[in-house]
C-alpha cells in the first residue's frame, strides 16, 4: 500500500537570512515545518525531500519571490506568489511568528483563498522595470535636496522663486545673503549632494532610453499627445505586458484610476475614492499628459475633456476620465500595434484580450 500523501500544501515565508516552510497534509493538518538559511541549496533540499506525488507552494510577493520562484517552480506542480496585503490571515495575528505564517499560507492556498501576483516571464522586461525604479528614485533624491535647500533659505527670511537658486551661476548671490558661515557650509554642502543627484538621475535617464531601445513600442506610444519619452518608458516598463490585464478596468485598477467599492447591508461606506493600490508613476503620466492638453487648450486630449465636462458637469469626473482616456489609448496602442490617430481617440473603447 502506498504511503505517499497525494498533494502537500507547502507554505514559504521567506527573509533575506532565513526561510520557515510549513507542510500541510491534503486534510489541512499541520505536519512538520522547517527553518533553514536562505540558500539555493537549502531550499531545493528541503521542497524535494517532501514525500508526496503533488507539490504545491505558495509565498508572499517580496524582493526574493521571482528568484525563489524561478529556483522552485521545477520541483513543484503549482507554484503562487500572492499578493501579502489580501493576507489579513496573517499580518494582522495577534500571535503572529515565521512558523505560524508558513503553515497560514500552506491554509490559504489550499482553501483557494488568495490573490495571485503576476510574475514576468522575460528576463530583459524585469531589469527594464529595475533601472526605471532607479530612475524614478534619482529624480525623488534630487526633489527632495531641493525642498531641503529651500526650506533652510526661508528659515532665513529668504525666499528664493524659480531655478536661479539651484544653477550653479545663481547660487552664490543666494549664498552671501545667508547671515552665517556655518550656514553658507551647509548650503554648500547640499548644493554637493544636488549635483551628484542630478548627475545620478542624467545616467539613469541615459540607461532607461539605451535598454528601452529594444522594445518598440515606446516609439509607438510616444506618438499619443502629451506622453513624452520619459512617460512612455516608465509606461512600459510598470505594465510588462499588455495582455496581462484581461480588461481594461483591471489596468486602470493598476494605475490608481479605479473606485473603491465599500458596501455594508447594500449601503454605501463614504464617498466613492480612488483605489490606492497600484502604480503612482502610470497615473501621473496620464496626468501630464491631461495637464500638456489643458495649457495649450487644444487637440484631441482637450476636446474629450470638454465632452467629458459637458456630460458630467464636473472638472475632476472630466479630468479622471480624460486619463483614464489617455491610459486606455496607450493600452490599445501597444495591444494592436498601431500609432496615435485623432479619429480612433474619440471611437477607441475598452476591449478584452
Amino acid at each position: 500500500m502506498n504511503d505517499i500523501p497525494s498533494i502537500a500544501w507547502l507554505g514559504l515565508d521567506a527573509h533575506s537570512k532565513n526561510c520557515v516552510l510549513g507542510h500541510l497534509d491534503d486534510h489541512g493538518t499541520e505536519l512538520k515545518s522547517w527553518q533553514f538559511a536562505t540558500q539555493p541549496r537549502l531550499l531545493l533540499q528541503h521542497v524535494q525531500n517532501i514525500p508526496a506525488a503533488d507539490k504545491r507552494l505558495m509565498l508572499e510577493e517580496s524582493n526574493l519571490a521571482r528568484w525563489i520562484g524561478q529556483l522552485l517552480k521545477p520541483h513543484v506542480q503549482q507554484l503562487v506568489v500572492c499578493d501579502a496585503r489580501r493576507n489579513r490571515l496573517i499580518s494582522h495575528d495577534h500571535h503572529k511568528h515565521d512558523r505560524r505564517d508558513a503553515f497560514a499560507l500552506a491554509r490559504l492556498l489550499r482553501l483557494n483563498e488568495f490573490k495571485p501576483v503576476w510574475q514576468p516571464a522575460e528576463p530583459q522586461r524585469v531589469l527594464f522595470k529595475r533601472i526605471a525604479k532607479s530612475y524614478e528614485n534619482a529624480v525623488q533624491r534630487q526633489t527632495r535636496l531641493k525642498l531641503q535647500l529651500k526650506s533652510l533659505f526661508q528659515h532665513w527670511g529668504l525666499f528664493p522663486a524659480g531655478a536661479t537658486v539651484f544653477s550653479k551661476s545663481g547660487r552664490a548671490a543666494w549664498l552671501m545673503q545667508l547671515p552665517h558661515d556655518t550656514l553658507r557650509a551647509q548650503a554648500r554642502l547640499l548644493y554637493q549632494l544636488l549635483d551628484q543627484a542630478l548627475d545620478a538621475q542624467s545616467q539613469f535617464r541615459r540607461l532607461m532610453c539605451q535598454t528601452g531601445r529594444q522594445f518598440p513600442e515606446i516609439q509607438r506610444l510616444r506618438s499619443t499627445p502629451g506622453v513624452g519619452l520619459v512617460g512612455a518608458h516608465l509606461f512600459v516598463a510598470y505594465v510588462q505586458d499588455p495582455k496581462r490585464f484581461g480588461k481594461f478596468s483591471r489596468l486602470s485598477r493598476y494605475c490608481r484610476l479605479g473606485i473603491r467599492d465599500r458596501t455594508s447591508d447594500d449601503k454605501p461606506l463614504g464617498y466613492e475614492q480612488l483605489d490606492r493600490q497600484g502604480i503612482g508613476s502610470l497615473k501621473a503620466i496620464s496626468y501630464r499628459a491631461y495637464l500638456q492638453a489643458a495649457k495649450r487648450r487644444t487637440g484631441p486630449v482637450w476636446d474629450f475633456y470638454q465632452l467629458s465636462l459637458r456630460r458630467t458637469g464636473s472638472t475632476t469626473h472630466a479630468r479622471l476620465n480624460t486619463q483614464r482616456k489617455i491610459l486606455l489609448c496607450l493600452w490599445t496602442l501597444w495591444l494592436t500595434g498601431r500609432v496615435f490617430d485623432p479619429k480612433e481617440f474619440f471611437r477607441s473603447q475598452p476591449i478584452d484580450v
